[in-house]
């Protein structure tokens, strides 16, 4: 009992089989006896179970499941979930790339906190061109909500490549909610764990560089509603006023990123719908009227403007010449990517 690994991986994936392919690679130098990976292929068009099958030769500690039928990206996590045997479950994004060493990181904290959710740190380059690390300089255990006084701490949840979960329950109460509306349900998943055993573990670990998507699907709802959505809809005993007044806080970062689309550094596509505008104001009253003003700021604004102003940024940050490289990359980039699938166009 004591050599059963107590970490699977769990790789949800839909029509990317190149980068699925990338990660399995990445695994194979991480010690196979010390976790599990369990992908499950939600009846992609580019199947990739003849690709998966060729590293199960290799890799006896991968298993490949595919759906009969499309669950969605929020059906798929919940059914990876339930399928894993570990106690301890590692949800990642088919498209990032994990650090070396990070199988022996995630498993070592995991044995020393017996954490119920943990999050760990992630890269990125943003579109100033820096390097930046998203969590702690510490590991940082919390056994109580009331020690938690910034709900940032706790919406760090939304990057799945960074949770880890405890295996405690079942996910039958999430199955009772909207959940494949939502592409948070992790976070509906993490708030029930949390209200059974609470031990909520911030890891300083750097264990996955993030490959940003720059294309996506309606603004108000991934950015403004989904993750109170996710909070709002399942039963839990965290306070939701605090997830709120997290969300409120928010609200000038969105409008940065909703006028990026200006620059075409982010895409999004369409409008929000009747239930999109309803949530809004419920969960965000008067503040609703900052987010909707995002529209004519949007139109108002020249977009000269803001090519100057985000010029003259990477101007200060790097000089002329790097500056007006990374100027040059990431003008128009939505436009440029030809990734298949968007996070939130998938469903």
């Amino acid at each position: 009992m004591e050599n059963k690994p107590i970490l699977t991986v769990a790789i949800p994936t839909y029509n990317r089989p190149h980068t699925l392919e990338k990660l399995l690679k990445q695994f194979q130098d991480e010690d196979e006896n010390k976790f599990r990976i369990l992908v499950s292929d939600d009846t992609s068009p580019d199947d990739p179970t003849n690709m998966v099958n060729k590293y199960q030769k290799v890799m006896p500690n991968l298993s490949y499941h595919r759906n009969e039928r499309n669950l969605g990206f929020s059906g798929n996590v919940c059914q990876l979930y339930d399928m894993v045997e570990t106690p301890f479950v590692w949800f990642l994004c088919d498209d990032d790339t994990i650090v070396p060493g990070c199988i022996n990181e995630i498993v070592d904290s995991l044995e020393k906190y017996d954490p119920t959710v943990a999050v760990y740190n992630h890269s990125w380059i943003n579109p100033l061109g820096l390097n930046q690390v998203a969590g702690v300089t510490k590991d940082k255990i919390y056994t109580s909500e009331n020690e938690i006084k910034d709900y940032q701490i706790l919406m760090r949840m939304t990057f799945l490549s960074t949770l880890v979960l405890k295996r405690i329950l079942p996910s039958d109460e999430i199955r009772k909610s909207d959940y494949n509306s939502n592409v948070f349900v992790q976070v509906s998943l993490g708030l029930i764990l949390l209200s059974k055993e609470f031990k909520y573990a911030e890891i300083a670990s750097l264990v996955i560089k993030r490959n940003v998507g720059y294309k996506y699907g309606d603004f108000f709802k991934f950015y403004v509603v989904d993750s109170l959505r996710a909070i709002f809809g399942v039963k839990h005993d965290l306070n939701k006023k605090g997830f709120v007044n997290w969300a409120i806080r928010e609200i000038p970062t969105g409008l940065q990123l909703y006028l990026s689309q200006k620059l075409g550094i982010f895409q999004y596509k369409g409008w929000p719908t009747k239930r999109t505008i309803k949530e809004i104001f419920q969960y965000y009253g008067i503040y609703s009227l900052a987010i909707f003003s995002f529209i004519p700021i949007y139109y108002l604004t020249p977009t000269f403007l803001l090519k100057w102003l985000y010029k003259r940024k990477l101007y200060a940050l790097h000089g002329e010449e790097k500056g007006l490289k990374i100027y040059n990359e990431n003008i128009n980039r939505a436009y440029k990517d030809e990734r298949k699938t968007g996070f939130t166009e998938y469903r």
